[in-house]
């Protein structure tokens, strides 16, 4: 078992407890001075490196979380006394001051919980799962919301559930970290019930699992909402239940609202799409009525008006639209224009799958061998000319 040792960080935070004590003896929930922050705002911005206003913030939170809670003098409660408790106990299982300030600016009373009764016994069922220290430290950066849950009644089932649904702890962890503000009590209700709805339409476990791992959130809707979602996927995006892509549909309608698609489609068509072109694009990459309606037309615009593309070529080559513009598109254009112009490639050669090539292989292919381009690719690529000529170098050291 875990073993908590509740300590004070030396004679400082002593004389920090001293002080504020006799401040608090004479507040209470209808008259709190301003000097009854004084303390524990200093001792936030000592020990744990809060700004002031950070701290102030913080410690008049917790005032009022108290005096919300029934308490009728804020001097039944040593903020410093169990803040030192709560900072020893997370540095013993791992976290760095920066972890511990990062969950106490999201959720300031964890500083108030009890180590022994509260703190402890999660922690120890979150250790048997396999949580290292660091594992710890992310979860609690996302999630501190965690130790205000019940043990018997959220963590555990939902553990469990994950476990089931996982297949091994390790992927369960994953989760758990990456998940900011994931409801447990939603696991054993919702995800549970939403994924079996998932299996019964013949959409694999581990297909489940990677979009799992990728975001939780849209597995969490309203087990009815879900349902509704799943049958709209054929009518909304054109996507059959037997696609590789029925699960991204579902993802996408349970995560944007069905006004906003409409919203992306008129954007489409706006620059002359028809419904045919727009199901044949969704059907194939659903997430692409994700992006913003103004990253949708500056898309557009560059790859319909600047380089002269048809609707009905881009709808089968969605990679044009969902590789990132400034970052892929520009920067290889620019390129390709150069290299065409001084007669290094030929004039019909496939801006698509020049797009669709890894970013090594085109520095290999397009880049490195032609120093003409260097300076091209690296002030649109956003690459060092350094970087560049290291790559360069090493090529020709290979070829020889």
């Amino acid at each position: 078992m875990l073993k908590i040792r509740s300590n004070f960080n030396g004679v400082q935070a002593l004389n920090f407890i001293h002080g504020f004590r006799h401040l608090l003896l004479y507040s209470t929930s209808s008259s709190i001075p301003t000097q009854v922050n004084s303390g524990f705002t200093n001792y936030l911005v000592d020990f744990l490196g809060f700004s002031k206003q950070q701290a102030l913030s913080t410690s008049s939170k917790l005032i009022q979380n108290r005096l919300g809670r029934g308490a009728k003098k804020v001097s039944e409660f040593y903020f410093i006394e169990n803040a030192n408790s709560v900072i020893t106990f997370f540095k013993q299982i791992g976290l760095d001051q920066s972890h511990i300030r990062n969950a106490v600016v999201s959720e300031p009373q964890i500083l108030l919980c009890n180590v022994d009764k509260i703190l402890a016994p999660k922690t120890q069922v979150l250790r048997d799962l396999g949580f290292s220290g660091s594992d710890f430290a992310k979860l609690i950066k996302v999630n501190p919301s965690i130790y205000f849950m019940g043990l018997d009644s959220n963590i555990v089932p939902a553990i469990q559930a994950l476990r089931e649904i996982m297949g091994c702890e390790h992927l369960v962890i994953r989760i758990l970290k990456k998940s900011n503000g994931l409801r447990l009590s939603c696991i054993p209700k919702v995800l549970v019930p939403n994924v079996a709805l998932l299996r019964s339409y013949g959409i694999s476990i581990e297909s489940i699992r990677k979009c799992l791992l990728r975001d939780a959130s849209p597995f969490l809707r309203n087990v009815d909402f879900f349902e509704n979602a799943m049958i709209k996927v054929g009518e909304k995006l054109g996507i059959s239940s037997v696609s590789p892509r029925f699960l991204s549909g579902i993802m996408l309608l349970t995560s944007v609202s069905e006004k906003t698609i409409e919203l992306k489609r008129e954007v489409f068509k706006s620059f002359g799409w028809t419904e045919s072109d727009i199901t044949t694009l969704s059907s194939s990459s659903p997430f692409l009525l994700a992006l913003s309606e103004a990253t949708i037309k500056k898309k557009l615009d560059f790859l319909m008006n600047e380089l002269g593309y048809e609707p009905s070529y881009l709808s089968k080559r969605c990679n044009l639209l969902t590789c990132s513009l400034e970052k892929r598109i520009l920067p290889r254009h620019k390129t390709l224009i150069v290299l065409k112009e001084k007669g290094f490639i030929k004039a019909d050669y496939n801006f698509q799958t020049c797009i669709s090539v890894t970013e090594s292989q085109f520095l290999k292919k397009f880049v490195l061998p032609f120093k003409e381009v260097h300076g091209i690719y690296s002030q649109h690529a956003g690459i060092s000319l350094e970087f560049l000529t290291l790559g360069s170098s090493k090529t020709n050291s290979n070829a020889s």
